[in-house]
């Protein structure tokens, strides 16, 4: 989360100007590893408040000119007169969580009227707050939710309240993670609050001097350690505990803590995000039982939440009576074509799409070790590739002694995609639309066929299998499935189709405008490289047997192949984006992509229907660490989009 910190000092104290501005770089800096979206000042005297952010790193904004002129005024306003007898600041270096950086009433410190504020952490019902305060003519000015906090203090210490019960007020309405330090223009206070423990301050032994951080070491160091700021030697770090507030006189430097509620709380058991995700958790068990109501397929899995399903007399659904069985072709053809290809003199005669998930690192095993062939790797980062992933890629290259070559997409702007997506996505939640999240990585396609006409390998592999159909995505659209050949081989799909599938995302587009962002291009590329390039590949699994059982078998005990703690499926767990997107379609529609797998896993007659569906429960059930990793790599507020997800109404709930 971010980092807040600030300074206060009486003229007694034995700081000059350049100790000053020392102390608050160092300060910015050392906060800086806790967010590096934006930051921002406020230097308060007796009579003087001033405000200054940018939307850029701590230690981009303090070579600014602007950041020089607040230095400037604070030494003209305090350390060259004698007009003023304390002087203050409140400083924040911002991770974004909620509110674009680059509009600045977004960034902080946060003004509304005579109250300035910093707010690390999470207000995650700052949207039912702003509702209560509505009525009153009280509305919000930017997108940030330390806003909300700011308009409850300023409402309650108009009305007379006194500062610690206005703090207590707004402390009662929050939900989330929240320390904050709040300067008063009309008080020469400053107050403190924390529900979490993120906040630990200094006294110097003299009273003269004041600061505070976000983390121990950092007030440490400042005090006794390496980065030490005069007159503050030996002082004291005292922990703001979690469910404590304080008032801070800055003409004494006194200080009054006390409880934001009747009872103090303890030191928090469980992180907040915890506390959302059981929140939401317990919500789900009354879902459960909606859920396991649903009507299902009596052959397969199939929910009638699945788009375009229908059941006939027996039950058996409409997916089951169209499948068209996996039709292996005779392994001796692929062993004909291998030999053709192989090389004589160990360089490399294949290139493999190597995603690091299991079907792809089984068929490199496959590839070298039954067939004998030099596989060249390739991988396309497109920054949601797990790190799980690409430890298990490290695995089997380095055992097989396979070479690997990466090509890296623009990690930052990649994200900052998919995250411009997911937020317009949030606004205006549309199953429909989630296939959006992953279009950052049909360039795959792309670099696949300059990979083929760079080096000159003729033979292109993939390791797909047929039995991940996941045509309810599409189907979500509002388009009837359509056959998987789409994907295999974008070629064969009808140009009615496609345009019949680009007119649909082109509506679902213009009516959420907010898809009319940063992404677009990208998008564009994605569409090109999925639907419109003719690559010619060999896909290996047409030709021989999948078995699950046998593939997880093989790289756990051969290739100490690492699977994730916290899924019992070896499926998508190189997929950063996979926990979060099958997440939302379990939480609105009861079934995700493993109800499609192992329907078409029981139509092979690989699984039974009893074992199938004893097991999808712990399949299906939310990967909360994963999920949170995800949000946290895109910059998006993890409780705020499981609460928006949470509140889509659900398919299962709805009369029938």
């Amino acid at each position: 989360m971010c980092g807040i910190f600030g300074i206060s000092i009486k003229r007694e104290h034995a700081l000059n100007f350049p100790h000053w501005e020392i102390a608050l770089r160092d300060l910015f800096l050392l906060s800086e590893s806790r967010g590096k979206e934006a930051a921002g000042i406020a230097v308060a005297t007796t009579d003087m408040l001033v405000v200054h952010k940018d939307s850029v790193s701590a230690g981009q904004m303090l070579k600014t000119d602007d950041y020089r002129l607040i230095m400037e005024r604070a030494r003209r306003g305090f350390f060259d007169t004698a007009a003023t007898s304390t002087i203050a600041a409140i400083a924040h270096a911002r991770l974004v969580t909620n509110g674009l950086q680059g509009i600045d009433a977004n960034n902080q410190p946060v003004r509304r009227d005579d109250i300035v504020i910093i707010h690390n952490g999470i207000v995650v019902n700052v949207d039912e707050i702003w509702a209560e305060l509505k009525p009153e003519g009280i509305e919000p000015r930017a997108d940030v939710d330390t806003e909300v906090i700011a308009a409850m203090l300023q409402r309650s210490i108009s009305a007379g309240t006194s500062l610690s019960q206005a703090l207590r007020d707004a402390y009662a309405k929050i939900f989330g993670e929240t320390s904050i330090a709040v300067l008063l223009k009309q008080h020469n206070v400053m107050l403190l609050g924390t529900n979490t423990g993120s906040l630990h301050y200094a006294i110097s032994k003299t009273g003269s001097g004041f600061f505070f951080a976000s983390e121990h070491l950092i007030t440490k160091r400042l005090c006794n350690g390496d980065k030490a700021i005069p007159g503050f030697a030996d002082a004291t770090v005292v922990q703001l505990r979690a469910g404590m507030g304080a008032v801070l006189r800055l003409d004494t430097h006194e200080i009054e803590t006390f409880p934001l509620a009747d009872e103090p709380l303890a030191a928090p058991s469980v992180s907040p995000m915890l506390q959302i995700q059981r929140k939401i958790e317990d919500k789900a068990e009354r879902y459960r039982d909606a859920m396991k109501a649903m009507r299902r397929c009596s052959r397969c899995l199939l929910p009638e939440t699945m788009p375009f399903i229908a059941y006939d007399g027996d039950g058996v659904c409409n997916y089951c009576h169209n499948y068209k069985p996996w039709t292996k072709r005779p392994e001796s053809e692929i062993a004909e074509y291998l030999e053709k290809h192989r090389s004589r003199d160990g360089s490399p005669d294949c290139i493999v799409a190597f995603s690091g998930g299991r079907d792809s690192s089984y068929g490199l095993h496959l590839l070298k070790q039954k067939y004998g062939m030099t596989p060249l790797c390739f991988s396309y980062d497109w920054g949601m590739v797990t790190d799980l992933a690409r430890r298990n890629q490290a695995r089997m290259c380095g055992q097989l002694g396979i070479e690997h070559i990466w090509i890296s997409a623009d990690i930052k702007q990649k994200r900052a995609n998919i995250r411009a997506n997911v937020s317009a996505w949030l606004k205006k939640p549309d199953l429909g639309m989630v296939p959006l999240f992953m279009a950052g990585d049909k360039q795959f396609f792309w670099y696949a066929r300059d990979m083929i006409r760079g080096t000159g390998i003729k033979l292109s592999t993939f390791f797909t299998n047929r039995l991940e159909k996941t045509d309810f995505k599409t189907g979500f659209l509002g388009l009837r499935p359509v056959d998987a050949e789409m994907r295999n081989s974008p070629t064969t799909t009808s140009l009615s189709a496609k345009a019949q599938l680009f007119s649909t995302y082109g509506y679902r587009f213009l009516s959420n405008p907010r898809y009319l962002n940063r992404s677009l291009l990208d998008t564009a590329m994605a569409a090109v490289s999925y639907y419109g390039i003719e690559q010619d590949h060999l896909f290996m699994f047409d030709y021989l047997k999948w078995d699950e059982a046998d593939i997880n078998n093989t790289l756990i005990s051969e290739y100490d192949w690492e699977i994730a703690p916290d899924t019992p499926s070896t499926w998508r767990i190189g997929d950063g984006t996979a926990p979060f997107y099958n997440f939302i379609y379990w939480s609105v529609a009861g079934f995700t992509e493993f109800d499609t797998f192992r329907s078409n896993q029981i139509r092979e007659g690989m699984i039974t229907r009893e074992d199938a569906i004893a097991g999808l429960d712990a399949v299906n059930a939310p990967r909360w660490d994963a999920i949170r990793e995800y949000t946290n790599l895109i910059n998006i507020d993890f409780d705020e989009a499981v609460r928006t997800i949470d509140r889509i109404p659900k398919l299962y709930m709805q009369e029938k």
